[in-house]
């Protein structure tokens, strides 16, 4: 069963643009076809980020929307053209969407929320509208169920980014780690609603990840009770598990070094060193902060072939593949030229040839030019993606040389192994090693983390060796202890049987 997530987003959002107007789903929205309703875009953040990956300036303007604007920012009246919403549903956000009204920005209002808007907010929102006399002004309120970055078709994230932080720290309340929780679970439920499909929930038992299953489960089952349900296209039948994608959720915690520790394949490296975010990466220039010069990339494997192949390819790869593509491009223009080049100079166009001789000439040589000018863009194209890459590559490979990125790599690696090389990780956590405070603090939460999966003595001795060279696992060693109980439970988030099919099935 395969779905592209970021596909099904990307129609949702469209559709939203265009005023949720016609019907959502394969085939229905031709995106290609220009929209004559225009209309300004307002949005908070939060949303800012879930539309940045999926729909660049030149298709909003093919949807009609001729400014996109945040909502936090002061704003011009703007008559005779709707306005279309899309924010999170906070107090905050249904404030400011009321001072709008009472300002009278716009002619019309079209309210897309990125999940449900809590009744009291929505009755709030009434109210206001109310007192102030532009009630009429909402034309219509929607709840999108759109609450997630979307970066690949397999891939998204909920853009939480202090979530571990919540969840994990002594020190946060229980009403803080309380609401993480609802967050998370609001964005897993616009990820399943958006796909049309209720999953089969599997979890570890205990910890956060038991909790968020056994929350999406309940809101699960009461929209599939419900009327007008998100998932009203699932019309699997609930014990047809074929027919239902698995969501499988696991505590951070569970695997610990993959957070932390220095990858060597391309595409992890630019999220790692060059951070990389929503699919952007930004190059640093040579001035003063490395402010001349700036160039941004986006990186989108539907865009950049180069991207999509060697993403997963190791550095040393990447490198030798864009001198290859740079060679090729070379010998594609240099092929042009010398096509070109002889082109109504050649020798022998006197007296002795013949008239219709001169005239084949002359077609061979319009076709040869026809030719070069019809691949010219294709061309350009590649030589901008090889530029693109060329920069990135470049720019890694200083930070690679800079802090010995790809010594912490291996001695991770051998650490993880159960092959530790003590004298190399030594080197590198002394003060003087090469690498970042952050680089050496990885480095030794690796190590802790080996050391807490190893339950034999050689683990023991091992610690005792580090903590007489002066690195003190302990602090981290504690939270990685629980990736090693991997007992994936085989009953659903409630706690049925074995082989249950809990977690999001139809209700009675």
């Amino acid at each position: 069963m395969a779905f592209s997530i970021r596909q099904r987003q990307h129609d949702a959002v469209v559709h939203m643009l265009n005023l949720n107007t016609g019907r959502l789903g394969a085939g229905a929205l031709d995106e290609n076809a220009p929209n004559e309703v225009y209309k300004v875009l307002i949005m908070d953040r939060h949303c800012f980020e879930i539309i940045t990956p999926l729909v660049k300036v030149h298709e909003l303007r093919r949807h009609g929307v001729t400014l996109h604007l945040l909502l936090e920012n002061d704003r011009q009246p703007i008559g005779d053209v709707p306005a279309v919403y899309f924010v999170s549903p906070t107090a905050e956000n249904v404030k400011r969407i009321a001072g709008d009204l009472s300002s009278g920005l716009y002619d019309a209002h079209y309210l897309n929320f990125s999940s449900s808007l809590p009744r009291a907010l929505l009755e709030e929102l009434a109210v206001k509208a109310t007192e102030c006399g532009a009630a009429a002004k909402v034309t219509r309120v929607f709840d999108q169920y759109l609450d997630f970055v979307s970066l690949a078709p397999d891939l998204f994230s909920l853009g939480r980014r202090a979530s571990y932080v919540t969840l994990n720290d002594p020190g946060s309340s229980d009403k803080a780690v309380e609401l993480e929780i609802e967050h998370i679970v609001d964005g897993l439920l616009a990820a399943c609603a958006t796909l049309g499909k209720a999953p089969v929930i599997r979890c570890p038992k205990g910890g956060a990840a038991e909790m968020i299953a056994r929350s999406l489960e309940r809101r699960l089952r009461d929209h599939l009770r419900g009327k007008g349900s998100l998932f009203a296209t699932d019309v699997s039948p609930m014990n047809d598990r074929t027919e239902r994608p698995l969501l499988v959720l696991f505590d951070r915690n569970f695997d610990v070094p993959s957070i932390v520790k220095h990858e060597w394949t391309y595409a992890p490296l630019v999220h790692d060193v060059l951070a990389m975010r929503l699919n952007r990466v930004d190059i640093k220039g040579d001035g003063p902060a490395g402010a001349a010069g700036k160039k941004s990339y986006d990186l989108e494997a539907a865009d950049d072939a180069f991207w999509r192949e060697n993403g997963d390819a190791q550095f040393p790869v990447v490198a030798e593949e864009v001198e290859k593509a740079l060679g090729e491009y070379k010998k594609a223009m240099a092929d042009i030229t010398s096509a070109t080049s002889g082109t109504g100079t050649k020798e022998g166009a006197g007296e002795g040839n013949t008239s219709s001789a001169r005239n084949e000439e002359s077609r061979n040589d319009t076709s040869a030019l026809v030719s070069a000018v019809a691949s010219l863009p294709q061309l350009q194209e590649r030589k901008r993606v090889i530029d693109k890459h060329t920069n990135i590559a470049t720019a890694l490979l200083g930070e690679i040389k800079q802090r010995g990125l790809d010594e912490y790599h291996v001695v991770e690696e051998d650490l993880l192994a159960g092959k530790p090389d003590r004298a190399a990780m030594m080197g590198l956590l002394d003060a003087t090693g090469r690498g970042t405070p952050e680089d050496k603090l990885r480095l030794a939460i690796v190590r802790a983390a080996a050391a807490a999966s190893d339950g034999g003595g050689g683990g023991a001795k091992r610690r005792r060796d580090d903590d007489s060279g002066g690195a003190d696992p302990s602090p981290v060693a504690n939270p990685s202890k629980r990736f090693r109980s991997d007992d994936l439970t085989a009953s659903g988030p409630s706690g049925g049987p074995k082989g249950g099919g809990r977690g999001g099935g139809r209700g009675d």
